[in-house]
């Protein structure tokens, strides 16, 4: 089968050298990095970043109008990141105004640009990061839960003001807040409940 057609039938957009590696059954770095080369240099596939390949020739503006696309490459650029904060924040309506970053939370933190986006990784302790709670799979991307994404705004941002909670689930939530072992945090969830 066409190797650019086993891309397609993944249903996304954008694929790591690893993800490559994996798809085509190539075990030899050299070889898989000479084959990403060809493609690339025949415009059949795309370098949005280092390491990071498109099916198409994204430019800003419609990376912008894609936001599923930008949430993908936002898990792409780092391993193990979910989307959360003011643009998972966004996403549900809690906030209303408007981020030009993507914001994920990680293992580490780092800004990273991709054709003129900036993608912001917040740090998050490891048994909180990988703590499945309140993290789901939308499409092709990994995404705080409403509640998840309040949790980690307030942990980062503690005067941050959230007006719009009403989709949040108050048991869910405060369940949550627990899994960040931070009294301070818990108590903000509280008061921010009791509104």
């Amino acid at each position: 089968m066409n190797k650019l057609v086993e891309l397609q039938k993944t249903g996304r957009k954008v694929f790591t050298a690893q993800d490559l590696g994996v798809l085509w059954n190539y075990k030899n770095s050299r070889k898989l990095y000479e084959l990403i080369k060809y493609y690339v240099n025949n415009k059949q596939i795309y370098r949005l970043a280092k390491g990071l390949y498109g099916l198409d020739e994204y430019d800003e503006e419609s990376l912008r109008l894609d936001g599923n696309l930008l949430f993908e490459i936002a898990n792409k650029l780092i391993r193990n990141s979910y989307i959360s904060l003011f643009s998972a924040l966004k996403f549900y309506g809690v906030i209303f105004q408007y981020y030009g970053e993507i914001y994920s939370v990680s293992s580490k933190p780092t800004v990273k640009m991709v054709k003129g986006v900036k993608f912001v990784y917040k740090k998050i302790k490891d048994d909180v990061l990988f703590n499945e709670m309140g993290i789901g799979k939308k499409e092709v991307f990994r995404m705080a839960s409403i509640e998840r994404a309040v949790c980690d705004s307030l942990y980062f941002f503690p005067k941050l003001g959230l007006e719009y909670v009403e989709g949040v689930n108050k048991e869910k939530i405060m369940k949550m807040a627990k899994i960040y072992s931070n009294q301070e945090l818990i108590k903000r969830v509280k008061k921010l409940m009791e509104k």
